[in-house]
């Protein structure tokens, strides 16, 4: 299996975190094995979903989907795998465009 390294972006996550309704955006890295870029890309994005800030309750409509985009997917070596592969970033942040 090879290494790889996948930064993932989402936007338009409507979340109640504080009482009020709002959407938040965030930011990826992690490290996992694949057979290749792509299941790497569905792994991680399914891994994504599982995080319980954004299981609790996404409130979105089918008219607003939030979406997860790929910033960056590259293969790294055993060693650098090794390192790294219990660093893992995890940044939510509020989306400037107020409901």
């Amino acid at each position: 299996m090879k290494r790889f390294r996948i930064e993932l972006r989402g936007e338009n996550f409507l979340l109640n975190l504080d009482g009020e309704p709002r959407k938040f955006g965030f930011h990826l890295s992690r490290y996992l094995r694949a057979v290749d870029a792509a299941t790497a890309e569905k792994t991680a994005a399914i891994q994504v979903r599982q995080i319980p800030t954004l299981k609790q309750g996404v409130g979105n409509n089918s008219e607003d989907p939030p979406r997860i985009c790929l910033q960056q997917i590259r293969e790294v070596n055993p060693l650098r795998f090794a390192l790294c592969h219990k660093r893992q970033r995890f940044e939510l942040c509020v989306e400037e465009d107020p409901l």
